[in-house]
């Protein structure tokens, strides 16, 4: 679905967070990005959304066309979450949702968002302004907006956090569920994420991005210290 060939990102023009490097992310799928703290995960992630802007990379394609991560029309296929959201702080939460499904041209599954909302408990904060939210809660708005989309390209960075344990529970079953309306990339720094969800890892390591499938029944925290180590 997403490839991207040869990227290279910076902040300083001589030296790159990532060195040329290639991935590939399949129609329907949940792939994991792993690395250690400042391997460029939420830089990577901010750069194919458009955030972050000093890249180059030979060839970008999405579902067979040619893009660039600022095009309109790619845009309008992915929606990222990102770990600090500090967007749309005095809206009440039912009209940011309505809002962005208006912006990306989406007309929302009703019983797909009131699924979300149940699952995360959050049918009681609705009409809450999103500034008078804990932290946990605000995360919440924006994965429910974002699974709601149902977009081909879901981006996830840091999920997991401020959840509890019961919306933990809920977001895994949300994110497998997800492959029948598109594929997550999911940046995560809680093993069993991976294990749980993911189809396969992206290994950024050392600027350099290695393609890893996981082996079920094999613990998970094993093969992520193994993979970052070697």
């Amino acid at each position: 679905m997403l490839t991207i060939k040869n990227i290279k990102i910076w902040y300083k023009a001589d030296k790159n967070i990532i060195k040329e490097a290639s991935l590939s992310i399949s129609e329907n799928t949940v792939v994991g990005l792993l690395g250690f703290n400042g391997a460029g995960k939420s830089t990577l992630i901010n750069t194919i959304s458009d955030v972050h802007e000093k890249y180059t990379a030979t060839a970008i394609s999405f579902r067979g066309e040619s893009v660039a991560f600022s095009d309109e029309a790619f845009k309008l296929e992915r929606y990222t979450v990102f770990t600090d959201e500090q967007a749309f702080m005095y809206w009440r939460c039912e009209d940011y949702i309505s809002f962005i499904a208006k912006a990306y041209k989406r007309k929302l599954d009703q019983d797909y968002l009131n699924y979300l909302i149940n699952g995360f408990n959050f049918g009681k904060f609705k009409n809450y302004e999103i500034k008078d939210l804990s932290t946990g809660n605000k995360k919440k708005v924006f994965l429910i907006t974002g699974f709601s989309l149902g977009l081909p390209l879901l981006i996830l960075d840091e999920p997991l956090d401020g959840l509890d344990f019961s919306s933990s529970e809920f977001l895994y079953e949300a994110i497998t569920g997800y492959k029948k309306y598109g594929s997550i990339l999911m940046s995560s720094h809680i093993a069993e994420s991976f294990e749980k969800t993911c189809d396969y890892v992206l290994l950024l390591n050392g600027g350099v991005i290695d393609s890893r499938n996981i082996e079920r029944g094999i613990d998970i925290r094993t093969q992520l210290e193994g993979w970052l180590n070697e």
